[in-house]
């Protein structure tokens, strides 16, 4: 059985490839894997010279989300020299190890891979009381999402406060909402005839905002172009304006067309930086006009660009097609 616990000091001999302790940043780590869980099934860890990354993509591959943590993120990190990790744990079972911190003071997470492969959490709580964890997990290949910002030509950062209290306007149980990035205002808006609601007493209730450039911290529209419209799933779009608002950050979105993937990216409100980066890709839908014959949307072959496809609920005249992610080489 893995040995019990150790203090820090003595955790150089122990036959983890990877140790890093968090305490300041505890509550932002355990709402981190939150987010990740209302997105996501499984969670890829990936370490390499001193820094972190944390990712899942939902079982529908039309959500891919990464948390990248810096050195300073952490109150000591340990990786064997000239090592790196790769990895697959269930979000189910390391969730609910971080959903009460408010009396733990700090946390190890140690990976073990060689004869025996697990990962460990160890809890020091502020009473004295020591909870220690051991989960499985699977050693994998990375996965990273194929996207292009600098294609992106409309940009906009907004406080995740303003999206979010237009997006509580819509009807519950809502699948997808459609943003329109325009010369004047933003718009946020539902299809009534594909409105995709579990409670179909609300089919056929069109809403319909609108959030003039003056309410947004940022508001760039592509000058060359009329304005652009992206219908995506709003399940992950609210789950990572939430996080984004707790951890008090502004969020910066990035669109290109309809068809192609949104970027989520979050930036401090205070110069200082933060010593982690939030970023996501969301698919959006592509219209069924829009896709010529040769359009494979099934197929098994990565297409050259990325060709995102529309999260589940979607239905005619809106089909949905495949985003393609990578593996790096």
């Amino acid at each position: 059985a893995p040995a019990a616990w150790r203090s820090p000091a003595d955790m150089a001999s122990d036959p983890f490839t990877l140790q890093f302790c968090v305490d300041d940043n505890l509550r932002i780590f355990a709402r981190m894997l939150a987010c990740l869980d209302r997105v996501g099934k499984d969670l890829y860890l990936e370490a390499s010279g001193g820094q972190v990354s944390l990712r899942t993509l939902n079982a529908a591959q039309s959500a891919f989300v990464k948390f990248h943590l810096r050195p300073d993120f952490f109150a000591e990190f340990v990786l064997e020299p000239n090592a790196s990790l790769s990895m697959k744990v269930y979000l189910k079972n390391l969730v609910p190890i971080f959903r009460s911190v408010a009396g733990v003071s700090k946390v190890w997470v140690q990976v073990a891979s060689g004869e025996e492969n697990y990962l460990r959490v160890q809890q020091e709580c502020s009473s004295g009381l020591r909870k220690k964890f051991d989960l499985a997990f699977e050693e994998v290949t990375m996965i990273n999402a194929v996207y292009s910002p600098d294609s992106c030509l409309n940009c906009l950062t907004a406080d995740p406060m303003t999206l979010l209290a237009c997006l509580n306007n819509f009807p519950p149980g809502l699948a997808e909402v459609t943003l329109s990035a325009g010369a004047d205002a933003l718009t946020l808006r539902n299809d009534p005839d594909n409105i995709g609601l579990d409670d179909q007493k609300d089919v056929g209730l069109r809403t319909e905002l609108s959030i003039s450039p003056e309410n947004l911290h940022a508001y760039m529209p592509n000058p060359a172009s009329s304005g652009v419209s992206v219908t995506f799933s709003l399940r992950e779009f609210k789950a990572l304006l939430s996080l984004v608002k707790e951890l008090e950050h502004r969020v910066t979105l990035r669109l290109e067309a309809a068809g192609q993937p949104i970027l989520l990216t979050s930036e401090p409100r205070s110069q200082t930086g933060a010593p982690f980066s939030v970023e996501s890709v969301l698919a959006t839908v592509v219209e069924a006009a829009s896709l010529g014959d040769e359009d494979d949307m099934f197929g098994d072959e990565p297409a050259d660009e990325p060709m995102p496809f529309a999260p589940h609920g979607g239905a005619p005249p809106q089909q949905q097609q495949q985003q393609h992610y990578q593996q790096p080489p």
